[in-house]
């Protein structure tokens, strides 16, 4: 055990979190093993008789047609979660080492049932093989977990539970049996006791989320106090976690959009219910949609940094589509069952509009540390920039300071690994790592000590972040500590410029001793050199124009390796349980301790004809056509790159 990285992980929690999580832990271990009697009053509080049901509630869910008797249980279901599909003996084996860890939680979320739905509202009607599924899942779950046994019983779990059985009964006013209603009843009490103050983060959205919309399921004062303190609790950690640019602090855009969809159906519930909405909620939805409309690439996807992955979230414009309708701005059409949610809401859900145009104005967000740096002719150079995580929520940080992306007319050329699992191990590591990054690694380190599934010790920090417009180039520019410590002292920063048809990326490396530098650009699948025209140059052909790709700095003895996709040497994760082979860029070099500038260029059409010249604390970038780049490097601890445009290049 590496006693060192456990204390520099645990040291930067608060003792609040960490004293809960102790308690998390004893009460999973020792609430199981005890009698149900004992059981329930712990977990539970005092017993209480199910409420009745709150009339009006979601009655625009309902359908209008559901088939009048439930069919026979089904020996086998195959279910599909994570792009995995597994069949499963009916009872099912709800909790089972032969599980991934994440698979069996989908399992317990009932997730599936939202497309059971969503299909149903546009026929019109339910099926009656998946309503009998439904039931028959239901109560098989109901059976095999009583009450605080996990996974089935974490708080997580029985948030998403908790809303998507809200959401079928009420569509289906059948299943709302006493059996059902009572074991939902039951999980709105436990998560009101047990909520997940020990994780924080998007975890506590979500219970929150899951005690309104249950909560209000309920007619009564035990319901309504659990709804009043869940509101109160909602509207105080959307001033903590959602940051004044609109980001989520937790800086994955997956699960940004997560947490605006589940703040749209918190607010959604409320006005069905007819509740008051916090203002809190709805500026932090403002927020966020604007967010949300800034980091949309052409394509309608976003980037995939930190943990983040297309099959969770769901599309970015449905999610902006529906939440915008609630604050009153008709931005086209929702998903079928938040379609219905909109009703619900006392909204009437717009007309279809056309696909969202491509933004043509970069965006940038300080406070999250994302710029995305668009031009006329479709290019998108996206930039981050930002801190990996808030200090007391590890779990989804990568070690990526300082990464770019880039897009052409919505094409993906340079990306990110992306995410294709949470269990532990060596795909897990290698995720996270700063080499599955588009940046540098110095003397083989991760930039930032992510470690296990969920864990981070040191954290790189950037600074000196500036972002402006030069005489035809919008750039941005940033550095990072976290190759600051003693004896290495090494220091990375970045200046990532767009001009009207090209891209320049300066690497400045500063290090107090000897050491070596990894480099490492990773390109979109399908994406192949057609020439290789030296060491450091080579030209990719793209849907509809050529780009050429230049390196300078180099030293004869720097190693320039192209691995292809056969190598197995880099992948891209666009969805959990996915991993694509792709082509990729690493350099491998000596960083003496005089330092060495990098600079890549990247043009549309023709190969770039330029010239770096290094002298001192300066770089000068010249272009053929007499334009030129300046760059000063300042010493000290608050290092910057200033950069000096003396005219546009192409």
């Amino acid at each position: 055990m590496n006693l060192g990285r456990w204390f520099r992980t645990v040291s930067q929690i608060p003792p609040r979190q960490v004293a809960a999580r102790v308690q998390f832990e004893v009460a999973a271990r020792t609430l199981p093993r005890l009698p149900l009697p004992l059981r329930q009053p712990l977990a539970l509080g005092l017993l209480t008789t199910t409420p009745p049901l709150r009339q009006g509630y979601l009655d625009a869910l309902k359908l209008s047609q559901v088939p009048a008797h439930f069919n026979p249980p089904e020996k086998r279901y195959t279910l599909t979660f994570l792009n995995q599909s597994r069949e499963l003996d009916f009872p099912l084996t709800w909790n089972s080492l032969e599980y991934p860890r994440l698979w069996q939680f989908n399992l317990h979320y009932f997730d599936w049932v939202r497309d059971v739905l969503a299909s149903a509202y546009q026929q019109g009607r339910a099926d009656s093989y998946k309503l009998s599924q439904i039931k028959h899942l239901i109560s098989d779950w109901i059976a095999a977990n009583p009450l605080c046994s996990f996974d089935g019983w974490h708080p997580y779990t029985t948030s998403l539970r908790t809303v998507n059985w809200t959401f079928v009964t009420r569509a289906i006013p059948t299943l709302a049996e006493a059996e059902i209603m009572a074991s939902l009843w039951s999980q709105v009490r436990y998560l009101h006791r047990n909520k997940e103050y020990f994780a924080g983060g998007n975890h506590l959205l979500e219970n929150l989320r899951a005690l309104i919309v249950g909560g209000l399921n309920f007619d009564g004062p035990s319901a309504e106090q659990i709804v009043r303190v869940a509101v109160g609790e909602l509207a105080q950690q959307l001033a903590i976690q959602i940051l004044p640019d609109g980001g989520h602090y937790e800086r994955s855009p997956m699960y940004h959009l997560i947490v605006l969809n589940l703040v749209a159906e918190s607010v959604a519930c409320l006005r069905s219910a007819g509740w008051p909405v916090p203002a809190a909620a709805t500026d932090a939805l403002r927020r966020m949609l604007e967010f949300a409309a800034g980091v949309r690439l052409a394509s309608g996807a976003y980037p995939l940094w930190n943990d983040a992955a297309y099959n969770i979230a769901g599309p970015l414009d449905e999610a902006v589509s529906w939440a915008s309708q609630l604050l009153g701005q008709a931005k086209g059409q929702a998903d079928p069952l938040r379609e219905r949610l909109l009703v619900a809401a006392n909204i009437e859900p717009a007309a279809p509009l056309p696909p969202a145009a491509p933004a043509c104005s970069s965006s940038s967000f300080p406070d999250s540390g994302y710029y995305i740096l668009r031009n006329p002719s479709g290019l998108e150079l996206a930039f981050d920039c930002a801190p990996p995580c808030p200090d007391e929520l590890p779990p989804h940080a990568h070690a990526d300071c300082l990464t770019v992306d880039l897009y052409f007319q919505g094409q993906p050329i340079i990306v990110d690994t992306g995410t294709s699992q949470y269990a532990g191990g060596a795909i897990r590591t290698w995720e996270r790592s700063t080499r599955a990054h588009n940046t540098i690694a110095i003397a083989g380190q991760d930039q930032s000590e992510v470690w296990g599934s969920f864990r981070a010790g040191r954290k790189a920090q950037p600074f000196g972040v500036e972002f402006g417009q030069s005489q035809g180039w919008q750039w941005v520019t940033a550095a990072h500590n976290g190759y600051a410590r003693p004896p290495l002292s090494a220091v990375h920063r970045r200046w990532v410029g767009l001009g009207s048809q090209g891209i320049v990326i300066l690497d400045r490396l500063d290090a107090a001793r000897q050491t070596e530098y990894t480099s490492s650009l990773h390109f979109a699948p399908g994406l192949d050199r057609i020439d290789r025209l030296d060491a450091g140059e080579c030209c990719f052909k793209l849907d509809t124009a050529p780009l050429y790709l230049k390196v300078l700095g180099l030293e004869p003895e720097d190693d320039v390796q192209w691995f292809s996709p056969d190598t197995g040497q880099s992948w891209y994760a666009p969805e959990f349980g996915l991993r694509i082979p792709r082509s990729a860029l690493q350099i491998q070099g000596s960083l003496p301790p005089s330092g060495k500038t990098i600079c890549t260029v990247l043009s549309l059409d023709s190969s770039p004809k330029v010239v770096l010249e290094c002298l001192g604390g300066t770089a000068k970038l010249q272009f053929n056509n007499g334009t030129c780049l300046e760059w000063s490097f300042e010493q000290g601890s608050s290092i910057a790159i200033i950069s000096r445009a003396t005219e546009s290049a192409p």
